[in-house]
């Protein structure tokens, strides 16, 4: 459909691990904008955003078997 860039999931995941990458990855993306006018959108940082994001999310898991499956589903195409 044309998009440069686009952040999906292999599978289907659970509403509380998507919440929390969804968003984490969009306070990541948008952290530089604020308030300031002059400030443009970056999406080339997108595939950054995700992986701080997936980050955050293995984090909130130990060393356990669902730590895997929850955060492993999310990929990024794209440049």
């Amino acid at each position: 459909a044309g998009y440069l860039r686009v952040v999906a999931t292999m599978w289907s995941i659970g509403d509380e691990h998507a919440q929390h990458v969804a968003t984490s990855f969009y306070e990541d993306l948008w952290k530089d904008i604020g308030d300031d006018q002059g400030a443009t959108f970056d999406g080339s940082r997108s595939a950054f955003a995700l992986h701080q994001a997936v980050r955050q999310l293995k984090a909130r898991f130990e060393d356990s078997e669902g730590a895997l499956l929850a955060w492993i589903p999310f990929v990024h195409f794209g440049y």
